[in-house]
């Protein structure tokens, strides 16, 4: 273990752990627990988008599929740009306008029905559970270079999250995040550049590919559309459906805030993407015989940082990591205290009950995720087929829901089931969609299951939320 490294690892976290406790007074209720009070702005939720987005599993994701495959590992980084501008674009607005808390709390309204709730609920607590379990794995990859082993670099991730979560909620989440971007943005462009040196250049990055399968290193498409696609598709389809993105949204303190910061954070998401793609192609040419056990950030911290260097790169992949796993928390404590646990009369009418559930889900959430993540066979692919499995379920009801009167009950929940179970099926290797990225057959049969459904049980002209109906004053 460096003592260097510990030292500047240990002075970040004990000024975020103050930051967090100060803004523990804010924390009055379960609202101001999972939503800040619904009191933030474009420029904070941009932040927190980007900083959910631009997490530890992002971050060593993309460096170590870089190595293997150069630029082709930006196409997640680009899935997210994407799925970021059509929220802003199209979804935000809409759906912040009304006082929602998930987006199964949506689906509820939307087509009068408890059991398309609980439906989506469940897929968004699995995804979430899946998506978090990645990020333990981040974190547990960078401890590694503090001397920890990987069962216990992920026991000491997960308690940080859990800790700093617990502690001030999504109040906590969203002023740090302002912090923790800040580290993660200007630690990784220092580690590349540092990175670049050592290798030798541009130049010499590419000739680190010379002889491989790789003939253009640099260039996005290397691995054909196929590959690039089935990176995207999930992560484009996530963004516009995913509880831990719309919970920012319903964060905000206005619709406009909700859709200018999702916009701003989009853009930014696809600039910032090329950073630790480039720090993997260059370890591609300093270790060019790299064990896979190893990673890419360990071998740069290890081998070619300096300490004060390798401090902060570790401390922006904890940040990284801390930024995303705590929203992730916060969006699947969210489904069970108002999807399921709000249910229960007495727990609707105390809210002291209510905040002491939600802290007490966060420690048990975590614990799940942490024993998920040992399980996990990489980062990018637990994120990768998280997202397919809700996205798969979720995204034909909320698009349609949202947009038209067109479907009912019986059509959503078609919806949900067959598009779930086409991508089961497929994650386990029992069918396969070839070429064609399994997200989209999925959608795609989920989208036929609905229409016909509705077709043959007549549910169309069905209602439409909107700022008008009663549905919605009463729901607030």
């Amino acid at each position: 273990m460096n003592f260097g490294i510990t030292i500047v690892i240990a002075l970040y976290l004990l000024v975020t752990g103050l930051i967090v406790l100060w803004l523990r007074r804010r924390v009055k209720s379960d609202t101001d627990y999972l939503l800040a009070g619904r009191k933030l702005g474009a420029g904070l939720i941009a932040v927190m988008l980007l900083a959910i987005n631009f997490g530890g599993a992002f971050v060593l994701g993309t460096s170590q599929d870089a190595y293997s495959v150069g630029f082709a590992a930006i196409g997640f980084a680009i899935g997210i740009c994407v799925g970021l501008v059509f929220l802003a674009i199209f979804v935000a607005k809409p759906i912040r306008g009304k006082p929602f808390v998930t987006v199964a709390d949506f689906l509820e309204k939307r087509f009068a029905s408890s059991r398309v709730r609980v439906l989506a609920s469940a897929f968004s607590i699995l995804a979430l559970t899946g998506i978090l379990a990645g990020q333990v794995g981040a974190a547990a990859s960078s401890l590694t270079a503090l001397g920890l082993s990987n069962t216990w670099g992920a026991i000491v991730g997960t308690a940080l999250i859990i800790l700093f979560t617990v502690i001030a909620g999504m109040w906590g989440v969203a002023i740090t995040d302002a912090i923790q971007f800040v580290v993660i943005v200007g630690g990784l462009v220092l580690v590349m550049f540092i990175a670049v040196s050592e290798a030798g250049g541009m130049t010499a990055i590419a000739a680190a590919y010379e002889g491989t399968e790789i003939d253009q290193p640099f260039n996005p498409l290397n691995q054909g559309w196929s590959f690039f696609l089935g990176a995207a598709l999930p992560v484009i389809v996530h963004k516009l459906v995913g509880q831990d993105v719309m919970q920012r949204v319903f964060s905000a303190k206005s619709a406009k805030s909700a859709a200018l910061g999702a916009g701003i954070a989009g853009l930014l998401t696809a600039a910032f993407a090329v950073v630790p793609a480039i720090a993997g192609m260059a370890a591609r040419a300093i270790f060019p015989d790299l064990d896979p056990d190893v990673g890419v950030v360990p071998a740069l911290i290890n081998e070619v940082l300096p300490v004060w260097a390798a401090g902060i790169l570790i401390a922006a992949i904890i940040s990284a990591v801390l930024s995303t796993a705590d929203a992730l928390l916060l969006a699947a404590v969210s489904n069970i205290s108002n999807d399921f646990l709000s249910r229960m009369r007495r727990f609707r009418e105390d809210s002291r009950l209510q905040l002491v559930w939600s802290r007490g889900l966060t420690v048990g959430l975590g614990g799940i995720a942490l024993f998920f993540s040992l399980l996990a066979p990489g980062i990018i692919q637990v994120l990768t087929m998280a997202f397919t499995m809700y996205g798969s379920s979720i995204f034909v009801s909320f698009m349609l829901g949202l947009f038209t009167r067109f479907g009912g009950e019986k059509a959503s929940i078609a919806s949900i089931a067959f598009g779930a179970v086409t991508a089961l099926l497929g994650l386990t290797g029992i069918i396969s969609t070839g070429p064609v990225p399994l997200i989209v057959v999925a959608v795609g049969i989920s989208l036929a299951a609905y229409t016909l459904t509705a077709f043959i049980f007549r549910e169309w002209g069905m209602r439409k939320i909107d700022d008008k109906t009663e549905e919605i004053r009463s729901a607030g």
